[in-house]
């Protein structure tokens, strides 16, 4: 006759206890547990989709872009500015912007400086862009309002552009002189332009520029 030991006793104790626990638990959590399973395997797919479908309409939104795009020719810009409106009403914030930026050129290109101004207050005064993608639309807008009648007051949110150190801020300068010039104060255009064109932080191009104005303004 075999005999088992005290520890083989005391092991399949501890097994028989540990098993009746276990029992014990699934028969009282057991469908709470289950349920908590295919919960999460459902939020999980659910993700997965949801990524895999935003990707997909980003794809789909950034390949409508690039043949509006390619589809701009000249004598064509009402049907592209009437296109690329609709798309911007319908795509994400990043590419709607890019695509106002767009409609705002050709609307420029066919000499309609009111719409295109509008154009740039929908993108600067909007909730879509970025706030550099903002800024930018207001220094088009300083520029564009250099060749109205009565410009409107731009300076204030040109000169916030500055402060803040904004990529665009050379061109807000120039653009803040150039509204200057437009009120009749040529000699304080004539000061920031070459302010801005000894400002060695600034583009070039941009700094021949404002020297070649600020000549013109002091009467060289």
């Amino acid at each position: 006759m075999i005999r088992m030991s005290d520890a083989e006793i005391f092991r399949e104790v501890d097994e028989d206890y540990r098993r009746e626990r276990m029992i014990a638990f699934w028969r009282r959590y057991g469908s709470a547990v289950l349920a908590f399973m295919i919960v999460a395997m459902l939020a999980s797919a659910a993700f997965n989709y949801y990524v895999r479908v935003e990707n997909q309409k980003k794809a789909e939104q950034t390949q409508k872009f690039e043949a509006l795009l390619s589809g701009i020719e000249p004598k064509s810009e009402a049907d592209s500015i009437v296109a690329l409106s609709n798309y911007a009403a319908q795509a994400n914030p990043a590419q709607a912007t890019l695509a106002l930026f767009t409609e705002a050129a050709l609307r420029l290109r066919t000499g309609n400086l009111f719409a295109a101004a509008q154009v740039y207050h929908q993108i600067a005064d909007g909730n879509d862009a970025s706030q550099d993608l903002k800024d930018l639309a207001v220094v088009r807008l300083g520029y564009l309002a250099t060749d109205e009648p009565k410009p409107e007051p731009l300076i204030p949110r040109l000169e916030a552009i500055v402060a803040k150190n904004s990529p665009w801020r050379y061109s807000a300068r120039e653009a803040i002189a150039l509204l200057k010039a437009r009120a009749g104060d040529r000699d304080g255009a004539a000061k920031l332009l070459s302010d801005l064109a000894r400002d060695t932080g600034a583009p070039p191009d941009l700094a021949g520029r404002a020297r070649a104005l600020a000549d013109l303004y002091r009467g060289k």
